[in-house]
């Protein structure tokens, strides 16, 4: 695969939003509201004394607010959901207070009570976990309160981490990754949902081959009315992202493709204003860092340059978010390690 050029992202301007020496703080989504409002919502669970874990039994979503577009942020009047093993959520903005969102589930429980919980401890570098699945979760009242009678199971076993979309006719997208088939291969899959939420679909098998590598993290972008883009993060030796198409507004799929982007992380996508695609990511191999490409042509080709948004100093980077500001400046949240543990920070840039 041909080596892209990398060069510095115009007009970056450096933030950081939050870092706590007694928090694991990861895995940031943004979203806008009404006027000049941001909401942002993110990992946060203890720090383990010997080792950074992705489990913990007071794992929760800390849910915080800009209110002059993420130059500063709300922080000591952040909110929560997700109490007891919320992983990431991916929150989507329907108008009129009403925040909606996908939310990676786990439970979780103590190493010595994994028997009575009945959880599976399978690895020794997390606590007993299980995935029960992706949860629809809602709030009324622009993400200050989340009720649990206002929770709904996307899809059993699978795992939310993409932005969901709401396409052109109306249907809610929403990403995740899960095994599937018989030879129970690690899959990106997406539920649909007709009825902004209320009920969804059985799993739709977007890209899946386990002698490919197993597909997971995918992200979606509705290119034009009906066709939407989907992109992967696979892991194997390699981690390049594959790409693939939908015609019918996701209801089926081309066979997913190698694009020449390495990164080892999520891959996320924006739909600038004027057409453009932007693709932000962490690169887990060195020079780590965070990076962007843009498309012209709606995901057929990246270019030739990728952008650097910031510098890193390991490989625990990644999982970016990004809004287009009314004059065209992008905003990118990630999370990455500084300081002993890892947290929030921010990029505001210029798409050339």
């Amino acid at each position: 695969m041909s080596k892209m050029k990398t060069q510095p992202a115009p007009s970056a301007e450096q933030t950081e939003i939050l870092f706590s020496p007694t928090q694991y703080t990861a895995f940031p989504q943004v979203i806008r509201l009404d006027g000049d409002e941001l909401l942002m919502a993110f990992r946060q669970a203890p720090v383990c004394p010997k080792e950074i874990r992705h489990t913990h039994p007071r794992s929760v979503i800390t849910v915080i607010r800009s209110y002059d577009l993420g130059r500063t942020w709300d922080l000591d009047n952040a909110g929560q959901l997700g109490a007891g093993g919320g992983s990431e959520f991916a929150p989507l903005y329907l108008g009129g207070g009403k925040v909606t969102g996908a939310m990676a589930w786990l439970e979780v429980a103590p190493e010595h009570e994994s028997e009575r919980a009945g959880l599976p401890y399978e690895n020794q570098h997390e606590y007993p976990v299980r995935t029960p699945g992706s949860f629809w979760v809602r709030s009324h009242n622009f993400g200050f309160t989340w009720r649990p009678d206002q929770v709904t199971m996307i899809g059993p076993d699978s795992q939310a981490c993409g932005a969901p979309i709401l396409t052109d006719e109306g249907a809610l997208l929403c990403p995740v990754y899960q095994m599937i088939g018989d030879d129970q291969a690690m899959s990106s899959v997406l539920y649909r949902s007709d009825d902004l939420g209320d009920s969804w679909s059985r799993p739709v098998v977007i890209a899946s081959d386990k002698s490919t590598g197993e597909f997971c993290g995918p992200a979606l972008i509705e290119v034009e009315p009906g066709r939407i883009l989907a992109m992967h993060r696979i892991e194997r030796t390699d981690e390049y992202f594959w790409l693939n198409r939908s015609t019918d507004g996701g209801r089926t799929w081309s066979e997913p493709t190698p694009t020449n982007i390495l990164s080892g992380a999520c891959p996320r996508l924006l739909k600038l204003r004027d057409g453009r695609l932007v693709l932000t990511f962490g690169r887990r191999f060195k020079p780590y860092g965070i990076r962007a490409a843009i498309s012209e042509d709606g995901g057929q080709t990246w270019g030739d340059t990728q952008y650097i948004l910031r510098d890193g100093p390991n490989w625990d980077l990644g999982y970016t978010s990004s809004i287009e500001l009314d004059d065209g400046q992008i905003f990118t949240a990630t999370y990455m390690q500084r300081f002993g543990t890892t947290g929030i920070v921010g990029t505001f840039w210029q798409a050339p």
